[in-house]
């Protein structure tokens, strides 16, 4: 059906159809009516745009996605279920923000040839050595969903406690981004032209965007969130801490600071400032974890399917394929650097 899905501040998602502005059918009614218990019914609407009512929280957000949580959770690959049951907890928590902006952020910057580490070099050197441009631009588009503060410039990641943001509103902005970094060393867009506005050396120009169901979800679940569950959250939240209070301890910040004295990484500025790296003993441990635990996992899955699947499994290097010629339109496109 052509129509937008709209997230009230009741808790319900709810879908009002383009040819009947005034009505808005929860979603869930509208399975049950056409008697279409797959759970996958969700999908139907992954592209359909989103509209949020003013008032709606993180915990309506959640709330209204009840129904298929399990598999958004497939998707997402997180647990959907365990967030859900987490802010149905009563909790005396006060929100940490003011409201949750999820917003569509495309950045370009020039692409760089980096140098393979050397045996042994210590990963400052490595990032200090010189960068050999390329004629290509690096491009990234990001959902993102950040945490913000009235009267105040910064941006705040919304990932760790759920309590302190499952009542904060949550809101979509209309207006994409197209930034260009790095205002002193690039020229890939030029703010004399109308419409190009410069802030912090980041060069940016702004257009209209509407936004589907599934980026809604990446920017709450893999950018904002970014913790599989509530769990694992609050357990890298104790390691974090135990981190800083290392760091704010002198006698330990010494012993756990980077035993080359000239460890230090260059960001090349108007000033040529030089920024000195300090390493907390175990500030890396979350993230070996988790790749030693899907190393792990890996290996399980590989000896079960070498055992039990009668399909083959590939040994070797696959060979990618390749467009003859880069192509744009009616156009050959020349693709030598």
């Amino acid at each position: 059906m052509d129509g937008t899905l709209i997230f009230c501040n009741d808790g319900i998602l709810r879908f009002r159809s383009h040819y009947d502005n005034l009505t808005a059918i929860p979603l869930l009614a509208v399975q049950e009516s056409l008697q279409e218990y797959d759970h996958l019914f969700i999908l139907k609407y992954f592209r359909h745009h989103i509209v949020i009512e003013d008032g709606t929280t993180l915990s309506h957000v959640f709330l209204a996605l009840e129904a298929w949580a399990k598999v958004l959770g497939i998707y997402l690959d997180m647990d959907v279920l365990a967030y859900i049951d987490e802010i149905r907890k009563p909790s005396q928590t006060e929100p940490m923000f003011d409201w949750i902006g999820i917003q569509k952020v495309t950045s370009i910057h020039r692409a760089y040839q980096h140098q393979d580490m050397k045996p042994g070099e210590h990963f400052s050197r490595h990032f200090n050595r010189e960068r050999i441009p390329t004629s290509r631009v690096d491009m990234d588009v990001a959902f993102t969903a950040t945490g913000y503060k009235h009267g105040d410039e910064e941006s705040y990641s919304i990932s760790g406690d759920i309590h302190t943001i499952k009542n904060v509103p949550i809101i979509v902005s209309d207006r994409q981004i197209l930034a260009s970094y790095g205002y002193e060393q690039n020229n890939l867009m030029d703010d004399n032209y109308n419409g190009v506005s410069v802030n912090n050396k980041i060069r940016y120009i702004q257009g209209t965007v509407v936004f589907s169901l599934y980026e809604i979800l990446d920017a709450i679940f893999k950018d904002g969130l970014f913790y599989t569950s509530p769990q694992v959250a609050n357990y890298d939240l104790e390691i974090i801490k135990k981190i800083t209070d290392k760091i704010n301890s002198d006698d330990v910040a010494k012993q756990t600071m980077v035993d080359e004295p000239d460890a230090v990484v260059r960001q090349k500025t108007r000033d040529d400032k030089t920024i000195t790296i300090e390493m907390a003993e175990g500030a890396f441990d979350p993230m070996i974890e988790h790749m030693q635990a899907e190393l792990k996992y890996w290996l399980y899955i590989k000896s079960l399917c070498d055992s039990n699947s009668e399909l083959p499994i590939r040994i070797g290097h696959v060979v990618e394929a390749k467009v003859p010629e880069y192509r744009f339109l009616n156009f050959i496109i020349d693709g030598s650097e």
